[in-house]
């Protein structure tokens, strides 16, 4: 009878209750935490506590660890604290991401937690200058030595890379690079990691872009989806992104502009954003236009009714 009680207010879910009230809570708080508050650890905590913290609570909150079980209404809730916990992490878990956000958050935090940021800014600067140092020590390097020296940066940099320092792995390989401009892995780690840093600083402004929107501050928003496209032409989501708080804000050109952008990336089969295109030339008075962009939405999507309304406008 307990366990016909405890399902009932569970809403059939086979989570602990314990969880159940975790999550309930989590997901009424998220939105106001910040991304240390998600991991549960303090502003000034180093990289290996940020590791740590986030594998014990994504052992807790990754959907896989409840495979086979019936997590009901719960099921929800849990993909969306594990997705909340993973983008504090991917923040938080890069060196360069993590400074960004500081300076960001600044304002949202206390006092305490103010002074632990600006103390571990300021150990991180000494660190950087003693790491630059060393840097151009070892370029000072002579002969055979510039080899030796070109190898030690190297493991260096990949080091550093692991610890989410891609920002003083990427400078520590330019200098490996500049003492051995042969060694074909210095090239390809140094490509490799420019790459994922522009990757990283899109999504962090697409992550902006999301909590700017979420919060209906829009002028914010378009500028923050508009950064994630222009570091990431590819970006689908970044030029939608703009374009749909722009279409929001009433500003119709400027959405119509980031929607044309978004359906030249789109994935095959994606029409939303030609659909905001339609939306668009229709209020800025383009009716063959509108007409071919929402004609293109349904030859991919026959069945979809907003679109065939509006074509009907036109």
């Amino acid at each position: 009878m307990g366990s016909v009680l405890q399902n009932a207010r569970g809403g059939g879910s086979d989570l602990p209750e314990e969880l159940r009230k975790e999550l309930t809570d989590f997901d009424k708080r998220s939105r106001g935490l910040s991304h240390y508050e998600v991991l549960g650890i303090a502003p000034d905590a180093d990289g290996g506590s940020v590791r740590r913290a986030y594998l014990e609570r994504s052992r807790r909150y990754h959907p896989d660890a409840w495979y086979g079980k019936n997590l009901g209404e719960y099921g929800p809730l849990l993909s969306k604290a594990f997705q909340r916990l993973s983008t504090s992490y991917q923040v938080l878990g890069d060196e360069d991401l993590r400074a960004q956000y500081d300076k960001q958050a600044a304002a949202k935090l206390n006092a305490t937690d103010r002074a632990a940021v600006e103390k571990r800014k300021l150990s991180r600067e000494e660190e950087e200058r003693r790491h630059r140092e060393g840097r151009e020590r070892l370029l000072r390097s002579k002969g055979f030595a510039r080899i030796a020296a070109a190898r030690q940066l190297y493991q260096d940099a990949v080091s550093m890379a692991e610890n989410g320092e891609r920002a003083r792995a990427i400078a520590t390989l330019q200098a490996a690079r500049e003492l051995d401009p042969r060694r074909p892995e210095i090239a390809e780690k140094l490509a490799q990691l420019e790459l994922e840093a522009q990757k990283a600083r899109a999504r962090f402004a697409l992550q902006n872009g999301r909590e700017h929107e979420e919060r209906g501050e829009m002028p914010a928003a378009i500028a923050a989806f508009a950064q994630a496209f222009q570091i990431d032409p590819k970006s689908y989501d970044g030029a939608l992104g703009a374009a749909r708080c722009a279409f929001a804000a009433g500003e119709v050109q400027k959405a119509s502009t980031f929607a044309a952008k978004a359906a030249e990336v789109a994935p095959q089969g994606e029409s939303e954003a030609r659909l905001l295109l339609g939306k668009a030339f229709i209020e800025l008075g383009f009716k063959n236009k509108a007409r071919h962009e929402l004609t293109l939405v349904l030859s991919q999507h026959p069945d979809h009714k907003e679109a065939r309304a509006l074509l009907k406008r036109v």
